[in-house]
């Protein structure tokens, strides 16, 4: 397939407002990913945006206030299949024009989610296994789903406690081998690579240049390939330098691309590739020169399937099969039945999402996050507010639902870990204060809407005892 239109997408949103922006603008970015956190970084330069949107995009560096945070994904690809190239917050946005030129820049610069403010402290009994201790401490990375957990193998034999920054807790616990890549925290080995479809570059389908060996790494460059992941294969061949045919682990790489109906620019993916396993001790020293055999190299890493571990895959509680089973037997008629003494059923799962929308995406994983949700809220309402009736206006929401209402595309009411309610015998605000004395995860207070919002990252290691 020829790839002939780029274009991209790019959402900047906070708490309060969203906004889109597209093609035909012109866009300049350029986005590093890899297995080293301190290297994941996007900047983006974005022509001649309306004055409201630069002034609603603008951020001041200085600014570290969580509360005034925007929040970007940026999305790209071609032909009109965009792929998610980057997914953070954005440290600084700010416009400018240079003298003698008519277009204003916005200039943005953005890092990951999580990575370097998530903190995690936990002591793992005796007997606890790495991989569940890995998951329990990456759940601390609201942000960030599970991906792909490798031969992670073994269990504490002593009470072992681990406390700091999150991934470098995970790092400690796992060897250094997790890393975060475009908001998904995966655990793989160094013999082992993601199992997703390997694609083949050659110099005729987007092969830039000659292929660069640095001891046991090789570097190319390609023509803007949206879809790599770190941690993927992707198989080289090419036919000036054929010994370096084979498939190989990406380690990382960088998009420099721009994009514009009006300027030619190039479009180029620079990957780093590992190339150790398929060495012996002597390969990794031979020159260049001493090198003849020319045939295509199978790869040596062992593929590890995606876990697809969402927050709160934790055991099944009871009622909630029976929950999944009432709505696939009735198309997604709500049951009326209690979660807890002041949260039923239809309300988690109604409100305003259709019967066939519960049946389709009501799945267990959903069902037992708002469970476990509407039990956390529980706990504070006994605490403050008991005997009170409880107005939940949002738990759970569809896609189509989500976006209907204004949500975010990372909303927590996707997966069922959130709700909006307001308590009418109480003040709106005294109630939002309440529950930020207690509740593990970001609470919201909408005065307008008058309802507070309550979150969670996952079910996982839930406790609001405190």
């Amino acid at each position: 397939m020829i790839k002939k239109n780029p274009s991209y997408r790019i959402t900047v949103y906070n708490q309060d407002e969203t906004h889109i922006i597209e093609y035909p603008l012109t866009c300049h970015f350029t986005s590093q990913r890899g297995t080293f956190s301190q290297s994941n970084k996007c900047t983006i330069d974005i022509y001649n945006l309306a004055p409201g949107t630069r002034a609603a995009i603008f951020k001041d560096a200085l600014t570290l206030d969580v509360a005034n945070w925007k929040f970007i994904k940026l999305e790209a690809g071609w032909d009109g299949q965009l792929n998610q190239i980057f997914f953070g917050r954005i440290l600084q946005a700010y416009s400018s024009k240079s003298g003698g030129q008519t277009d204003v820049i916005t200039h943005i610069e953005c890092q990951p989610f999580d990575i370097f403010s998530t903190q995690s402290a936990y002591t793992f009994a005796a007997d606890t296994s790495y991989k569940e201790a890995f998951k329990t401490m990456a759940s601390d990375l609201q942000n960030c789903q599970i991906g792909n957990i490798g031969t992670l193998e073994g269990n504490f034999k002593t009470q072992t406690t681990f406390e700091g920054n999150t991934l470098e807790c995970l790092n400690q616990l796992t060897g250094g081998n997790s890393f975060v890549d475009n908001g998904v925290i995966n655990c793989i080995m160094s013999n082992e690579v993601i199992d997703v479809p390997v694609p083949l570059v050659t110099d005729d389908n987007g092969l830039l240049s000659t292929p660069v060996r640095r001891d046991a790494s090789l570097t190319i460059r390609m023509l803007f390939e949206p879809s790599l992941i770190v941690g993927q294969l992707l198989e080289v061949k090419s036919t000036i330098q054929p010994i370096y045919n084979g498939q190989y682990k990406v380690l990382g790489f960088t998009h420099d691309c721009l994009i514009s109906p009006t300027e030619a620019g190039q479009r180029i993916t620079t990957v780093d590739l590992w190339i150790a396993p398929l060495l012996t001790a002597t390969d990794i020293n031979v020159t260049n020169e001493q090198v003849t055999n020319s045939e295509t190299q199978v790869s040596g890493f062992n593929k590890v399937k995606n876990e697809t571990i969402t927050p709160g895959t934790e055991k099944e509680p009871t009622g909630v099969r029976e929950v999944y089973n009432y709505l696939q037997k009735n198309n997604g008629k709500m049951p009326n039945t209690k979660i807890t003494s002041n949260v039923f059923w239809k309300e988690m799962i109604g409100n305003d999402n259709t019967d066939a929308e519960r049946k389709s995406e009501c799945t267990i994983e959903v069902l037992t996050n708002c469970y476990y949700t509407a039990q956390t809220f529980q706990k504070i309402i006994n605490t403050y507010f008991t005997g009170a009736i409880v107005k939940i206006n949002s738990g759970w929401r569809s896609r189509r639902n989500n976006t209907n209402c204004g949500g975010k595309p990372t909303s927590k009411h996707l997966s069922g870990l959130a709700i909006d309610f307001n308590i009418p015998s109480q003040n709106t605000y005294s109630v939002y204060n309440k529950f930020k004395s207690l509740w593990k995860g970001w609470v919201g207070y909408y005065a307008k809407q008058n309802f507070v919002h309550v979150q969670i990252a996952s079910t996982k290691g839930i406790s609001n005892d405190r």
